[in-house]
C-alpha cells in the first residue's frame, strides 16, 4: 500500500485572482454634468484622465478597467469606479433628467402678456407669456433639460415656474390707476 513519494507534503499553487475594485468619490457641477467633463486622478506615479459622461447624475459610476488593486498570483487588476455627486445649482433643481427653475415676471407682463428670458444651461431662450397668466404657473420647455445618460440626442425638459413681481414705489399716478382698476373690478 504505497503512497507517493516520501515526505507526504502537499504543494499548493495559488491560482491567479482578480484584484480588488476601488471606489473614489468625485464631485461635479450641474454644468459639467450637462456637457460632460474630465477629472485627473493621481495613482501612485501615474496620472489618470477620466471622462465623466454627458448626463451624469448623483450615483453614476464611471468604471476604469484595470486601475484597481493588483491581482494576487499574477491575476488581472481590479477596476476603479468613480462615484459621481452632482453639486446643487443655485438656478436649477434637477429631478431625473428634468430641470426646474423660477422666474420673476413683472405684473404688467403677467396681466397683458409678453416675452421673458429664461436661463438654460446653454444660454437664454425667449418664453412667450400669455395675457392673464396666473402666479405660479409652470411652462414646459421641451428638450431644454439634462441630456439623458448614454442616450445620445435625448434630453429632459425644463420647467419654468413664473412668480409675479409686484411693482414697488408706485408713483401717485400709478396708484390712482390701480385704484381705478380695483373700482372697475368691484363694479362688475
Amino acid at each position: 500500500m504505497g503512497g507517493g513519494r516520501g515526505g507526504g507534503g502537499f504543494q499548493y499553487q495559488m491560482r491567479p485572482q482578480r484584484g480588488q475594485d476601488y471606489e473614489q468619490p468625485v464631485e461635479i457641477t450641474l454644468q459639467e454634468a450637462y456637457h460632460g467633463t474630465t477629472r485627473v486622478l493621481q495613482k501612485e506615479d501615474q496620472r489618470l484622465e477620466v471622462k465623466i459622461p454627458v448626463g451624469a447624475k448623483t450615483g453614476t459610476r464611471v468604471r476604469m478597467s484595470g486601475e484597481g488593486g493588483p491581482g494576487p498570483a499574477g491575476g488581472p487588476a481590479g477596476d476603479l469606479y468613480l462615484r459621481v455627486t452632482v453639486l446643487p445649482d443655485p438656478r436649477f433643481a434637477r429631478q431625473g433628467d428634468d430641470l426646474h427653475t423660477s422666474l420673476q415676471v413683472d405684473l404688467y407682463t403677467m396681466v397683458l402678456g409678453g416675452e421673458v428670458r429664461v436661463p438654460t444651461l446653454t444660454g437664454e431662450v425667449v418664453l412667450t407669456i400669455p395675457a392673464g397668466t396666473q402666479n405660479g404657473r409652470s411652462f414646459r420647455l421641451r428638450g431644454k433639460g439634462m441630456p439623458r445618460l448614454r442616450k445620445s440626442g435625448e434630453s429632459g425638459d425644463l420647467y419654468a415656474r413664473v412668480k409675479v413681481r409686484l411693482p414697488a414705489n408706485l408713483t401717485d399716478r400709478q396708484q390712482e390707476l390701480f385704484e381705478e382698476l380695483q373700482q372697475l373690478a368691484q363694479d362688475q
